[in-house]
């Protein structure tokens, strides 16, 4: 381990981003690496980009650092060849650290934030969003007491292991909103290990899990009066098996139905029409029967403007509704042709991180890191 006057992690990083301290951050990675995915604070990042190899085979460009007196925090993909410049420009009297784990380490970490609630409800249970930061994805904790549920949690599951230990509680159920294409879930193992009951939707789905119904309450309670309930609200269209979850009276999880500044991609399958489709439908009969108090809670996000002043990814129902343009139309025909106009073509790991996640093959952690690499883009559009 170096000397931690040499180092800094990415939760300081993004804690010093957010916070608009002042520094700088010298990504030594290659150009389209540096294109393709950067560190994106809340606020502003002072940014430069020299290549690594650049620095090696010109020592001297170390000169092109300013040497200021703030920090220059190095970042690379893995927190290797970064350390290798922090060391050249410490040498040269630059106040340099090394991000330690480079990019994978930001595209890891998770920010737990806590949800504001009501005051009624707000002393029975509580609602943790967790922040993977590096990826715009979005996964919960729900605690009532001594019991909990985790919502889409990211494969490393050992961050909700140990964030439910410090709630005081155990996990009684895992719920992934839909079979993801981005990520590759942690939900199946999270589950086994902690012995909860598993539900993702999808008819085409190879691994066990425990089903529940459209309307179906899951209820959380400990020893007193502290109850919980959970109902589910099927949302086809971002994948047929897309499920909501409406905890207590106003919070919906939305997973990637609707977003804070946009919908969810229909596309992911190769079924753009059907699910274009199932899509209108959803939003215009089941999420239009909502108050436009309900807020809404997705399982993405497309750029940190759209975290709050105090952290949290969410938005009203209502002012969503006035704000998105593709809630606004009337046709579904219409609905169909812009969503097919609107599409990307998705990468191409997409398609194998939803075979795992339906669990009709497996994959190493390498090849899992290697694919979960930047942003989702899980969004119909943006805005």
């Amino acid at each position: 381990m170096m000397n931690v006057e040499q180092a800094i992690t990415i939760e300081r990083l993004i804690e010093k981003s957010d916070a608009g301290e002042p520094f700088l951050l010298l990504d030594v990675r290659n150009g389209d690496e540096y294109e393709a995915w950067k560190v994106e604070g809340r606020r502003p990042i002072e940014t430069l980009h020299i290549p690594y190899f650049d620095f090696v085979e010109e020592p001297e460009l170390v000169s092109q650092v300013p040497s200021d007196g703030r920090e220059t925090l190095v970042i690379c993909a893995k927190g290797g060849s970064s350390e290798f410049v922090a060391d050249l420009l410490r040498e040269a009297g630059v106040n340099a650290k090394n991000v330690e784990g480079g990019m994978i380490a930001y595209g890891d970490y998770l920010q737990p934030v806590r949800v504001t609630l009501d005051a009624d409800e707000s002393g029975r249970f509580e609602i943790w969003q967790l922040n993977r930061r590096g990826k715009g994805c979005l996964s919960y904790v729900i605690r009532c007491g001594a019991e909990a549920v985790v919502v889409d949690p990211s494969r490393r599951i050992g961050e909700y292991e140990r964030f439910v230990e410090r709630l005081g509680a155990r996990i009684v159920w895992v719920f992934d909103t839909h079979v993801h294409a981005d990520h590759i879930s942690g939900g199946p193992e999270l589950a086994r290990l902690s012995g909860a009951s598993y539900f993702v939707g999808g008819d085409e789905l190879k691994q066990a899990v425990t089903p529940v119904r459209d309307g179906a309450e899951i209820r959380l309670s400990d020893d007193s009066s502290k109850t919980l309930a959970i109902r589910v609200v099927v949302t086809p269209g971002h994948t047929p098996g897309s499920t909501s979850f409406l905890v207590g009276r106003r919070h919906l999880l939305t997973g990637d139905t609707i977003f804070v500044s946009g919908i969810g991609r229909p596309d992911l399958g190769g079924h753009v029409v059907e699910w274009s489709r199932d899509l209108y439908r959803t939003l215009h009969e089941r999420i239009a029967a909502l108050p436009d108090d309900v807020v809404i809670l997705p399982a993405h996000y497309s750029d940190v403007s759209e975290i709050r002043d105090d952290g949290v990814v969410a938005g009203l129902l209502g002012e969503i509704r006035r704000n998105v343009p593709e809630l606004q139309i009337r046709s579904e025909a219409e609905f169909v042709e812009v969503m097919k106009s609107a599409l990307s073509t998705p990468p191409e790991t997409y398609a194998k991180i939803i075979a795992i996640n339906l669990g009709a093959s497996q994959v190493d952690a390498e090849e899992a890191t290697e694919w979960e690499l930047g942003k989702n883009q899980c969004a119909a559009s943006r805005h």
